[in-house]
């Protein structure tokens, strides 16, 4: 076309692209909403001016508003310009586009097509085509965009979260489907972006949605567009997405709660103390088979074979890591230790390092699943979906935990306290894990790998009943073998706070060998503690520490003994307890008297001890595999460390000289008076255990003599008040047996044994005379 200065214009010089196209004919645009918007009239006739000798008629004009200024982001175009930045932009994208930058200015008209002769007028129609007075555009509602202000946030609603969740969903789109989000966003919401987000790559387009809208209006847009695109799924699928996100974050608050104090040993009211501010590291290896620990002051022993490939040793954060789970396809691990070598208190440790996001985080769901609080459910028939939500209310509003946004993990502790037992070979197979069924079926299945397939499982256990899981069950095997020497130490500081009294301590363990050795267990330093802390409480910050052992070894006595009777084993009266140390420790001293430690099928039936009730139950022993030949396992069992047994045969020693005046390091007397005089049946008793001692090869009694004088002490004698007949507690004829001791010093007919007849003297409470060898050996990290 020309115009009258002689320049050519291009039809898509015009900012609608139809202004030039559109003449000659009457054109209604659709909407987005498909209603009729914009009406061009047909065209007018052109102006006659004649000769100009008449005035032009101009009764039928009317005043145009000039339209205002385009938008920053409306861009100038001529013949050889192109509106969109983008080429994947349709027609169709065009049109709407251009409808929103009329209505973004609010004007009626955006512009006109002029030649010589004619003007046409853009003018908005109804519904109806009835004439309508000028005025603002009026917005469509919007409700995703109305934000609450009475509904607190939640707070698992973070900026990091809301990214990834609406990256997540939006990258499930299809091509297709990604682009029409895109339009269909730009159509609707305009105000957010300055140019069309065709060109966005997700990052982008996630980022200005949080930059222009608070968290929940940002989730409920999204949503609303994938609804409107007909994609129920997805939305439905950022709806669970935000549900499961606040109940994991409810749920690492409930096992904050719970988890976050720490009660060491026999601990009163009161004496919780915050789990960080006190826990150690622990030694824990990548093998389950170590046996007990056999280093002793005196006795040489020889080890065991258990045939173990070479031990790595791993640290609490290093269970189920990643590359564990993903690289060599490990699921499920069983964790053993004997009683008291802080096998709860790694799972307490991953358990906070989860909860608080440190460690794990490959982790979604972590559910902790303890035996003894399924002992609580056992009559009930129910499912794995229940029991979770059972004990952990918060998760009732999920139908499933599956999910792939990382791994679901049952952590289930104390196998050994488990009430049913569980039978891998008949147990039917349960595959459904909302279904119920009897406990020990879900149990059994949970353990199978049957429920919740792709789930992370976590065995803790004793010995003895782990040894009995199926190997396809047990993808890894993890054992907890307390404290090294490094970290013994690191104990001692933490719980004494004067690092005087630290160093004192330390150096005190130090110098007593069998006190430094039997350290690797955190019960017993939790033992030390507690008599070391009472002795500077009631003597001052200067008072000298004692050195005896028996005192300590009866005070673990109690507490393996408490523990028992905590775990839900049957309870027993007094004599039936007397009767059970007596017995395991005829059993100790028979195999001491022999020099082994190795405990046969045939003894077990002997001394009418439960094998489960000396491994399982009490923790007194310790069950582990050795390969005696190619391919052939043998169970065996021993005591949890060779001073333990010595313990034990000496009480065993002295419960039956107190309790039946016998004395069964000597031949029986025949002498109806013999249990009138206990004073000196007691030191009869003193007088031959130092004969056999002495005698003994290798010093394979030493120690046990330790503790045989040790027994008859006012103080230990309080500590086995339960197991002793109600009469007047008995001379500990300590000045006496100090003096046969002093004698036997002095004579030095066996001066490699005169050390441990010092030793001796510490057990009766008693100053040595002559000099101390020193008993300070540099003990070796494990």
């Amino acid at each position: 076309m020309e115009h009258d200065g002689g320049e050519t214009i291009s039809d898509v010089s015009f900012p609608l692209g139809e202004g030039v196209s559109g003449r000659g004919r009457s054109t209604i645009y659709m909407s987005d909403e498909g209603e009729e918007a914009f009406y061009v009239p047909e065209r007018r006739p052109s102006l006659d001016l004649g000769d100009g000798l008449r005035p032009m008629d101009t009764t039928h004009w009317h005043d145009v508003e000039r339209a205002k200024s385009p938008v920053h982001s409306y861009n100038s175009v001529n013949s050889d310009t192109q509106f969109w930045p983008s080429d994947e932009l349709d027609e169709e994208t065009e049109l709407s586009a251009t409808r929103v930058q009329l209505e973004r200015t609010e004007s009626y008209s955006s512009g006109y097509s002029v030649d010589s002769d004619d003007c046409e007028t853009r003018t908005r129609k109804s519904q109806d085509t009835a004439p309508k007075e000028e005025g603002p555009a009026v917005e469509l509602p919007r409700p995703e965009l109305i934000k609450n202000p009475d509904e607190k946030r939640h707070p698992a609603l973070t900026v990091d979260f809301t990214f990834k969740a609406i990256r997540k969903t939006l990258e499930k789109l299809g091509k297709d489907d990604l682009r029409t989000f895109k339009i269909t966003l730009w159509k609707r919401y305009p105000e957010s972006f300055s140019s069309p987000p065709q060109g966005m790559d997700m990052v982008d387009l996630v980022d200005r949605l949080l930059e222009c809208y608070d968290l929940e209006v940002a989730l409920q847009l999204t949503k609303a567009l994938l609804k409107d695109m007909g994609l129920k799924r997805l939305d439905a699928y950022l709806t669970d997405l935000c549900k499961k996100n606040e109940v994991r974050y409810e749920l690492r608050d409930t096992l904050l709660r719970k988890y976050s104090w720490m009660c060491e040993g026999v601990a009163q009211q009161g004496e919780h103390k915050a789990f960080d501010s006190i826990f150690n590291e622990l030694y824990i290896t990548d093998r389950g088979n170590a046996g007990p620990n056999i280093e002793h002051e005196v006795r040489k022993i020889d080890k065991l074979s258990t045939n173990r490939k070479e031990e790595k040793r791993i640290t609490c954060s290093q269970i189920f890591d990643p590359d564990v789970i993903y690289e060599k396809h490990v699921s499920h691990i069983v964790t053993n230790g004997i009683a008291g070598v802080g096998k709860s208190v790694a799972v307490q440790k991953f358990i906070m390092d989860w909860a608080e996001e440190r460690e794990h985080n490959h982790v979604y769901f972590l559910f902790p699943l303890p035996f003894k609080e399924l002992n609580l459910m056992l009559n009930l028939k129910i499912s794995l979906l229940e029991i979770v939500h059972t004990l952990y209310p918060e998760t009732k509003v999920l139908p499933t935990f599956e999910c792939d946004e990382g791994k679901v993990m049952f952590i289930c502790d104390g196998l050994d306290e488990y009430a049913h037992s569980l039978d891998f070979h008949r147990t039917e197979t349960w595959c459904d894990s909302t279904e119920p069924a009897a406990m020990h079926v879900v149990v059994t299945n949970l353990i199978r790998g049957n429920l919740l397939p792709s789930s992370l499982l976590w065995i803790i256990s004793r010995p003895l009943t782990s040894s009995r899981l199926p190997p396809e069950s047990v993808h890894q095997v993890l054992e907890v073998r307390g404290f090294t020497n490094e970290q013994k130490e690191e104990y001692f500081r933490r719980r004494f706070q004067d690092p005087a009294q630290a160093d004192k301590v330390i150096a005190h363990l130090t110098s007593c060998k069998t006190l430094h050795i039997m350290c690797h267990l955190p019960m017993f330093c939790c033992v030390v503690r507690d008599v070391f802390q009472h002795t500077f409480r009631e003597k001052g910050p200067d008072a000298e520490l004692p050195k005896g052992l028996t005192l300590m070894y009866t005070r673990l006595l109690l507490v393996h003994l408490h523990v028992r009777g905590a775990r839900g084993s049957a309870s027993r009266t007094p004599e039936e307890e007397r009767d059970f140390l007596m017995n395991l420790g005829k059993l100790a001293f028979t195999m001491l008297e022999k020099n082994q430690m190795v405990i046969g099928k045939a003894t077990w039936k002997d001394c009418g001890v439960d094998v489960a009730e000396a491994v399982t139950k009490s923790g007194l022993c310790i069950e582990f595999l050795i390969e005696q030949f190619v391919m052939y396992q043998e169970r065996i069992q021993t005591f949890i460390h060779p001073t333990i047994q010595e313990y034990l045969a000496a009480l065993y020693v002295f419960l039956t000289w107190r309790c039946m005046g016998q004395n069964v390091l000597q031949q029986p007397r025949n002498s109806k008076f013999s249990r009138m005089f206990k004073d000196p049946g007691l030191l009869d008793m003193y007088r031959s255990a130092i004969e056999r001692s002495l005698q003994s090869p290798d010093g394979n009694l030493d120690v046990f003599l330790r503790f045989l004088l040790g027994m008859a002490q006012t103080a230990n004698q309080e500590l086995l008040q339960r197991f002793l007949p109600e009469m007047n507690k008995c001379s500990s004829a300590s000045e006496e047996t100090a003096a046969i001791i002093r004698k036997k010093i002095k004579e030095n007919h066996y001066p490699d044994r005169n050390a441990n007849l010092q030793c001796c003297l510490d057990e009766l409470g008693v100053g040595a005379e002559a000099p101390r060898r020193s008993r300070s050996n540099s003990v070796k990290s494990h």
